[in-house]
């Protein structure tokens, strides 16, 4: 009878691990190609435009994706979409570094992001599925092992392209072996039923009661890739540090992410989701404020810090909340999640660089500020419908 207890209760742990090792997968395999973009650029002699030309084609894949993933959820189960849509995403991993134009590029791109985008929706719909079945937030770790597996992923093609090794052999090992962590993790994750999704628009939008949830996952995201792109920037040009410090200044948003993301499950044992992500942001949105106006190097980086921890489990928190609310199924509302996010992300870089051309820098980086304390103000949108509410 012990050893029965004692297997029952390892059950949820391996899934657990499970779902983790999958979450760490995605993110290395990302990171990993990231890393060696500019070979890339090199090989192919491709200039600003044309490499950007080239990096639009992999979130137009990774958007159309979004909008199919709902369905094949539905058609196959959560668990099935995660490893068909993981093992061709790390099939496809090395293509890019061995096309010879740039169409060809843009089209190993795009098949390379609706690969990841496919199985971002779908792990996030397992994920929700386990979380659902422990009893207990995972969604939070989860997401920060997603950004470990990216830290180690960059780290990783850092160390090859110094060591001067091609970029094949090195995304082509990568890829190898997270296809067998994946296929190991396989034994482990639960098994997930099709689930027929009622009839609707096929394009995977926010329902009318979620809108709430998008406009925070479309801020956050807004916010996360205005930092990546414009942080190091403003460090270097507004403050006059140098390349390194730029640098570091990024790495500490990103370390800051990952870092509340692994403690957010157990914040969100002892704090409630609404009051947790109301006090993070606002916080954020305040001490970016006084950072902007002192123009303190110190201070600034605790900034990028505080904004960090603010939007850090806004994905997480969203994600599994349209999960649990989406009348078509959980794949349908993480896919409208991901898509309005993915929008925000894509949107955000462009956006602070028009700003900053028609203004300056900081009044760019204050539209960030103002986002946070969208999201701080939005924060109630978390909360469960009341059982009376759900069934009007």
């Amino acid at each position: 009878m012990a050893a029965t207890l004692e297997a029952g209760a390892a059950a949820p742990r391996t899934e657990h691990l499970a779902m983790a090792a999958v979450f760490f997968a995605n993110g290395a395999a990302f990171a990993s190609w990231v890393s060696r973009i500019p070979a890339v650029r090199d090989s192919l002699h491709l200039n600003e435009g044309q490499l950007g030309l080239a990096l639009l084609a992999m979130g137009a894949g990774a958007l159309v994706a979004f909008q199919l993933a709902g369905r094949g959820i539905a058609h196959l189960g959560a668990r099935a979409l995660t490893l068909a849509t993981g093992l061709m995403c790390f099939y496809v991993l090395p293509h890019p570094v061995i096309v010879g134009s740039l169409l060809a590029l843009a089209f190993s791109l795009f098949m390379l992001g609706a690969a990841n985008g496919a199985m971002d929706v779908a792990m996030n719909a397992l994920a929700v599925e386990v979380e659902t079945r422990q009893r207990k937030p995972i969604m939070s770790g989860l997401h920060g092992l997603w950004s470990a597996g990216g830290l180690c992923g960059a780290a990783l093609g850092g160390a090859m392209a110094h060591a001067d090794v091609s970029p094949f052999w090195h995304l082509t090992g990568v890829a190898v072996v997270l296809a067998l962590v994946t296929l190991l993790a396989r034994r482990w994750l639960p098994a997930t039923p099709p689930a027929p999704m009622p009839e609707g628009p096929r394009f995977a939008r926010p329902e009318p009661g979620m809108l709430g949830l998008g406009a925070i996952v479309f801020c956050a995201f807004l916010v996360e890739g205005a930092m990546a792109d414009w942080s190091a920037v403003y460090l270097t040009g507004t403050l006059g540090t140098t390349a390194a410090v730029g640098a570091f200044g990024y790495a500490a948003f990103a370390f800051a992410m990952m870092a509340m993301r692994l403690a957010g499950d157990k914040l969100l044992l002892r704090w409630q989701a609404t009051s947790l992500l109301r006090l993070a942001n606002a916080l954020g949105a305040a001490v970016l404020t006084m950072a902007l106006a002192a123009q303190q190097l110190g201070l600034t980086m605790v900034a990028f810090v505080a904004v960090a921890l603010g939007v850090a489990t806004v994905a997480p928190l969203a994600f599994g909340a349209a999960a649990r609310r989406s009348r078509r199924g959980p794949g349908h509302g993480i896919a409208a999640m991901a898509t309005m996010g993915y929008g925000g992300f894509l949107l955000g870089p462009p956006l602070i660089g028009w700003l900053a051309h028609a203004t300056s820098l900081r009044f760019g980086l204050l539209v960030l500020a103002v986002l946070a304390a969208v999201i701080s103000v939005l924060a109630p949108q978390l909360a469960e419908p009341a059982p009376e509410v759900q069934a009007a």
